[in-house]
């Protein structure tokens, strides 16, 4: 043993100095409601969580815990990091309505103009300063949407304004957006759940639903449907928004060159890498829809003009739910979309 300890010791010297190898200083416990194999664990928190502790030469340890699997329902996690049950949490902020009313000014259909990277990079420009307000006690790691929503539907199409009349479609969230755009374009949000949506839809027990391609591949929604309804370039229907977060005193407990390392895997670089990820997974989506079969819709220029016409009425009513503490829905709804639009550029 003696001789083998000398031979690794004269080894490490011969590669260039003696390497050092650190015990872990710190574990970090990230809970999410997902599967294991879900987008969100293999292509956001692992690679994330295997490049902090590389950087961090094995003093961070990241523990991911899928499934809920440390208790809880999935609209209880962003308690659990605000009360440091856990040490952080990805969710999606449609769990807690009303709890990122700031931040949610970015899921509204107009300001997300279909393209996950440059909302997200807006999404970065507003968290200091117009969006800090909702993340109180949180350390916000990374906020990110999705393509956008898509209307899937099961047997009747939608290609103009009135097809959307009398239709029975499933909502993105509980409450909020996604349910006053259904109601906007003259449909009606269903009131069930419909927890087994793939079934309900192939026995056409409502329309359609409203989500992006990448969730609806992932729930095996596009094999239950035959037609999908894209706004087209440069708009969408709205998107969702998703939570990366971190309980902020356990962030502000790090040694500060640790605190470094987490920041720097969780900058700009982070918030454009997922942007593409998801942007992907719509692309995969719809190739797995032209697969199937399914007719993909995408409106012309005079439907979306009809569409904004309507849209603009879920801005009007989410700016009157909004206005509080000195800004206007409007004047947020105005430097989302600036920042948006400054970030389509690059």
């Amino acid at each position: 043993m003696y001789k083998i300890a000398i031979l690794a010791l004269i080894l490490a010297f011969n590669l260039g100095g003696a390497v050092k190898v650190f015990a872990a200083e710190v574990t970090l416990r990230v809970h999410h409601f997902l599967g294991p194999e879900s987008l969100t664990q293999t292509k956001l928190l692992k690679p994330w969580a295997l490049r902090v502790e590389k950087a961090s030469k094995g003093r961070i340890k990241v523990e991911i815990h899928p499934d809920m699997k440390l208790g809880g329902k999935a609209w209880d996690l962003v308690d659990q990091v605000s009360k440091g049950t856990v040490d952080m949490v990805w969710t999606a902020a449609a769990y807690t309505p009303g709890r990122f009313r700031n931040t949610e000014v970015f899921s509204l259909p107009i300001v997300h103009q279909g393209d996950a990277v440059a909302t997200n990079l807006a999404i970065r420009e507003l968290l200091t300063q117009e969006l800090r307000d909702d993340f109180k006690g949180l350390y916000p790691l990374l906020v990110h949407v999705h393509a956008g929503h898509v209307f899937h539907m099961a047997s009747k199409s939608i290609n103009k304004i009135d097809d959307f009349k009398g239709m029975a479609l499933r909502p993105p969230g509980r409450r909020g957006v996604g349910r006053w755009t259904i109601e906007a374009l003259g449909a009606s949000p269903t009131k069930k759940r419909h927890p087994k949506l793939p079934k309900a839809l192939k026995e056409q027990k409502l329309d359609g639903a409203l989500m992006s391609f990448r969730l609806a591949d992932s729930m095996g929604v596009i094999d239950a449907v035959s037609s999908h309804t894209l706004y087209g370039e440069g708009g969408s229907f709205g998107t969702s928004l998703y939570l990366f977060l971190m309980n902020k005193k356990r962030y502000e407990a790090l040694p500060d060159d640790l605190k470094i390392i987490i920041d720097e895997q969780s900058g700009k670089d982070f918030a454009k890498e997922i942007g593409q990820t998801w942007q992907q997974g719509s692309v995969d989506g719809q190739a797995a829809a032209k697969k199937h079969g399914s007719k993909i819709i995408v409106l012309d220029k005079k439907v979306r003009e009809a569409v904004n016409a309507k849209q603009l009425e879920v801005l009007s009513l989410w700016a009157k739910q909004y206005d509080r503490k000195g800004i206007t829905g409007l004047e947020l709804m105005e430097k989302a979309r600036k920042a948006v639009k400054r970030n389509l550029k690059k």
